[in-house]
């Protein structure tokens, strides 16, 4: 074997390590990928969730709304009247 064989040998076997360095990262990547891609489908139900039961909690007070307008009503003029007298 003369130096331009050696040569040629040693691409080839840093070509093929190569790819397989790159095929082991482009996997991991992958999986690495697939979770956060999980997690945030995760995170996504979750909020959901919440929003649906925070919706239904002020679905479920929408009736007591006149009750809450009594109530600001009240106040209003509570702080209404406190500011007049110091007039």
């Amino acid at each position: 074997m003369d130096f331009s064989n050696v040569v040629a040998v040693i691409r080839d076997i840093s070509i093929i390590v190569l790819c397989v360095i790159l095929g082991v990262v482009a996997v991991v990547g992958f999986l690495k990928f697939t979770a956060l891609v999980d997690s945030c489908r995760r995170i996504v139900g979750g909020v959901e969730q919440v929003m649906s039961t925070v919706s239904g909690a002020l679905n479920s007070t929408a009736a007591g709304s006149g009750l809450l307008a009594g109530i600001a009503k009240a106040t209003s003029t509570l702080f209404n009247g406190t500011e007049k007298n110091k007039e």
